[in-house]
């Protein structure tokens, strides 16, 4: 007998989410080698508490093989009881460039505020300064984890050494650390996966509308959408 999944196989047009929750969907329908069904798992978000779907998964991440998981998600599902969502606790995401760094602040899946600072042209002025506006940032919003985007060896020396100055700022303040490539955001994002970042960055704005405006907010879009992944990622994470 053919399964509902098989319904949801191919999506006439690209999904892209524009809430907090589609962006869940697709993660889940990622982790559960399920994508091409994203809708299906977007559907189930409406019906389905987040405590509900992760409880279903993680059975699931248990008792299946790759291959299996996102049938044996189906099995999982009615079974699980009427659980909540598990708060992420705080994170800063941090989107670094050669004269500019922005800083996105989530409680869970919320973004309670987002900034961005210009930098001197002299690297250690700019290091001084991007380092400055962390430490600004945090004594503001304490959080319990930060995120970066990740910078290839040997690529970008001066974005690099920002970088590599404001990662130590946060392991010397014990936060777990997140470091995110390109490519996961752009695979992350969107259904198939997306290829530029401007295109992300009309992820965030679609999510964020209050985002949308000036070009030095470009940046804070940078941040929010690397927050949102690594806060929606961490949801995943079996104990």
């Amino acid at each position: 007998m053919p399964s509902i999944l098989d319904q949801f196989t191919r999506p006439d047009t690209a999904f892209i989410p524009h809430t907090a929750q589609d962006l869940f969907a697709l993660r889940l329908a990622q982790k559960l080698n399920d994508a091409k069904a994203v809708r299906h798992y977007a559907m189930l978000a409406t019906q389905f508490s987040e405590g509900q779907l992760l409880n279903a998964y993680r059975r699931a991440r248990r008792n299946a093989a790759d291959a299996d998981l996102g049938r044996r998600f189906q099995v999982e599902l009615p079974r699980t009881s009427n659980g909540h969502g598990e708060r992420t606790g705080s994170l800063i995401a941090i989107r670094v460039e050669r004269r500019t760094v922005a800083a996105a602040i989530f409680h869970g899946d919320h973004l309670e505020y987002g900034d961005s600072r210009q930098l001197s042209s002299d690297r250690e002025r700019a290091l001084a300064s991007a380092v400055g506006f962390v430490r600004w940032m945090l004594a503001r919003f304490p959080v319990e984890a930060g995120t970066l985007e990740s910078i290839p060896q040997g690529h970008e020396f001066q974005r690099k050494a920002l970088h590599d100055g404001i990662c130590n700022e946060l392991r010397q303040r014990f936060l777990p650390l997140w470091e995110i490539p390109k490519i996961a955001l752009l695979e992350g994002c969107a259904y198939p996966a997306l290829e530029s970042r401007r295109q992300l960055r009309e992820v965030a704005t679609g999510i964020w509308p209050i985002l949308e405006g000036t070009h030095a907010k470009v940046f804070i879009q940078d941040a929010a959408v690397l927050g949102l992944h690594v806060q929606t990622d961490r949801y995943f994470i079996i104990n």
